[in-house]
């Protein structure tokens, strides 16, 4: 039997297109169904086969440059990387131990920021890991064999003195202890060590790594702080990729072979909501990093790229913080299709508090789920072959090489954050992104769309600093001095950690008095955050007056009438956090001012009709009671102008930036936040 449907004729684009304007009513077809992204690539409705006819990559395979579809021919899981906080080492050595058992395969360590600057640590803020000398990883890792272990450490500006602490535990490390300076300069815009000492210390760490530790990467190239600043796609990437050349030309410059440089680097990138598009990211990153690596000279192994990923933290809120599971997901799922070979799924509360235990294992579960129920890794490239990743992969590419060659233009990263260019690109990209979530285009399920104000929160998890005096103590002890030397090589800085000497004090040594670079650092930002901070405010107003700001809501005329506009201003004002009351359907004017007298706000929602017949009088009775009347939806000219001569102060529609005038008006109401 013939199941090829030959006997039905195959339409055309155009046939298609035809039936679909004919359906759309003189709607624009390019506006309605076209989605232009951030980094102004258009997306069609519908793709098909002719779209590939100039695609460079399409007849690739796994593991062929320019490792479009991975980076071996061979599937294969994603390690489970999640990030783990502890503040003392025997705490970390529980959590270490916990997370093995339960499915983790990576220890991959989050240090404080003082860690990372090289300085003393302290214990303020339960932030991250605090190492202080040999003799407390050793109790860290205590009962644990590194030599089985993959590792993933940010050592922040300089990573030879915890590099150091974990060769001196272990002769044989594989995974990542790596440095990664001019992340450090964009997150906090100055450095403690000059640049140019950061990378004669990088080239140190790789040549010694590569002799004693081959498996060990030295180098870490992040996008977290871009991404989270809230750059497009494109310019994360490319501020990525001009980091590794920035990288991989200081080595080259110190002795280092482009094949040794390539192979000592891991990418940290984050994964945003946006499925499609961060596949497509994903999988041009490995394209052009090839591409650069080959320019360089280096080997196959020189130009693979190995990616670890994070889920992204702009996209996480405070409130409804339940949904931030599926954002989690969705980030998790994309990660895993484009292939990355680690992966940290953030736990769902992370964003409010110290995640718990719950909300660790939740987070550990999503990554075990897509490999083991999902079994997403058992098929090398899953998005392969689609007409639509194909096609935006390679647009994705072209943007961000184009951004990458603004950059080295301005003569590379260093200088380009000198500069401005990267923050500027980055600013006009979040004035973007803000413009769509505050007049509520972006929607964000739980805070400017779908609220639920009666929500409840994840259990808070108490800090252990709270019971950590006496660590707390030992940290803030004077430290005993110790001779005045500077490590000339790594032999240098491994006799000074394994004398027991703090790490801080190690770096303090290897610090020259040269000064630092200093940038605009880019700002850590989250979508959710004026929404937030609408919802805070109310909190407030509740606190101070005895009751949430609220607004009394009139539907004029039959429930069919006004239902979509009522709804509209219900879901709006509750983004804001205020209490939306709802009148019974009215017919009359006498019948709607009984419902009113001790509500300062008022909407109106009704048809044109209705504003006419209803709307004017009852505006203009509202008025003189001293209420402030707000009519749901625009009308035509004559309308709008009769109802702001009775009073209305305004038209609230899709095109109202619900933000600012939720901000506004809670002001207006007596909130304190600015």
């Amino acid at each position: 039997m013939d199941m090829t449907f030959n006997e039905f004729p195959v339409p055309t684009y155009q046939q298609w297109r035809t039936v679909a304007e004919k359906s759309l009513r003189g709607k624009s077809f390019d506006k309605t169904l076209k989605t232009k992204l951030l980094d102004e690539i258009e997306l069609e409705p519908m793709y098909q086969n002719r779209d590939l006819e100039n695609c460079t990559t399409l007849a690739n395979d796994p593991g062929v440059f320019p490792f479009l579809r991975g980076t071996t021919n061979q599937p294969r899981n994603w390690k489970v990387s999640q990030e783990i906080i502890a503040v003392t080492p025997n705490q970390l050595n529980k959590c270490l131990k916990e997370e093995f058992a339960r499915g983790q395969n990576v220890a991959h360590l989050v240090l404080t920021d003082e860690m990372k600057r090289g300085n003393k640590p302290c214990l303020d803020k339960n932030e991250g890991i605090t190492i202080y000398d040999l003799k407390e990883l050793q109790e860290a890792f205590k009962g644990m064999h590194l030599s089985n272990q993959l590792i993933h450490v940010d050592a922040g500006v300089v990573c030879l003195p915890l590099l150091a602490l974990f060769c001196s535990i272990s002769n044989q490390l594989e995974g990542t202890i790596a440095s990664d300076p001019l992340h450090q300069l964009a997150t906090e815009g100055k450095l403690t060590y000059s640049l140019e000492r950061c990378y004669d210390y990088m080239a140190l760490a790789v040549k010694w790594a590569q002799e004693n530790h081959p498996k060990l990467r030295t180098i870490l190239v992040q996008s977290h702080i871009y991404h989270n600043g809230g750059a497009s796609p494109a310019v994360e990437l490319a501020s990525a990729l001009a980091t590794g050349v920035a990288y991989v030309n200081a080595l080259i410059e110190r002795g280092v072979s482009c094949d040794e440089a390539g192979q000592s680097v891991t990418f940290a990138i984050s994964v945003g909501t946006d499925f499609f598009s961060e596949i497509a990211k994903i999988r041009a990153a490995r394209v052009l990093w090839a591409a650069i690596m080959a320019e360089f000279g280096a080997g196959e192994n020189g130009q693979k790229m190995n990616i670890h990923a994070r889920t992204s933290s702009l996209t996480k809120t405070k409130q409804d913080t339940y949904v931030n599971l599926l954002r989690g997901t969705t980030e998790a799922f994309a990660a895993a299709v484009a292939g990355v070979d680690s992966l940290h799924v953030s736990p769902f509360d992370e964003a409010l508090q110290e995640p718990t235990a719950f909300s660790r294992r939740i987070a550990r579960n999503t990554s075990l789920i897509l490999q083991e129920e999902a079994f997403i890794g058992v098929t090398q490239d899953p998005a392969g072959g689609s007409w639509y990743i194909e096609y935006i992969t390679e647009q994705f590419a072209k943007k961000a090489w184009e951004c990458f060659q603004d950059i080295e233009r301005a003569g590379g990263m260093s200088a380009a954050l000198q500069s401005g260019l990267v923050q500027d690109r980055i600013h006009t990209t979040w004035k973007q992104r803000s413009v769509e979530v505050e007049h509520r285009r972006r929607a964000i399920v739980g805070i400017n769309k779908y609220v639920k104000l009666d929500e409840t929160q994840p259990l808070k998890q108490e800090s252990a600093c709270e019971t950590l005096d006496a660590y707390r103590k030992r940290l803030n002890t004077n430290d005993e001095k110790i001779e005045e030397m500077r490590p000339k090589n790594m032999e240098d800085v491994l006799a000074m950690v394994r004398k027991n000497i703090p790490i801080h004090q190690v770096h303090e040594r290897l610090k020259d008095n040269v000064p630092s670079i200093e940038v605009d650092p880019i700002k850590k930002r989250r979508l959710a955050e004026g929404f937030e901070l609408l919802r805070q405010r109310s909190n407030e107003l509740y606190d101070k007056f005895g009751q949430r700001p609220t607004v009394y809501v009139i539907g004029l005329g039959p429930l069919a009438s006004h239902k979509t506009r009522v709804d509209f201003i219900t879901e709006l004002f509750q983004s804001g956090g205020f209490k939306v009351q709802l009148s019974d359907p009215v017919a009359g004017v006498e019948e709607a001012l009984e419902k009113v007298e001790s509500f300062d706000f008022v909407v109106l929602c009704g048809t044109d009709e209705s504003y006419h017949q209803l709307g004017l009088p009852l505006a203009t009775e509202l008025v003189s009671r001293s209420c402030d009347v707000f009519i749901a939806g625009r009308q035509e000219e004559e309308l709008e102008s009769l109802l702001l001569q009775a009073g209305v102060q305004r038209f609230i529609d899709a095109k109202t930036n619900a933000y600012k005038f939720l901000h506004d008006l809670q002001a207006k109401m007596g909130g304190t936040i600015q």
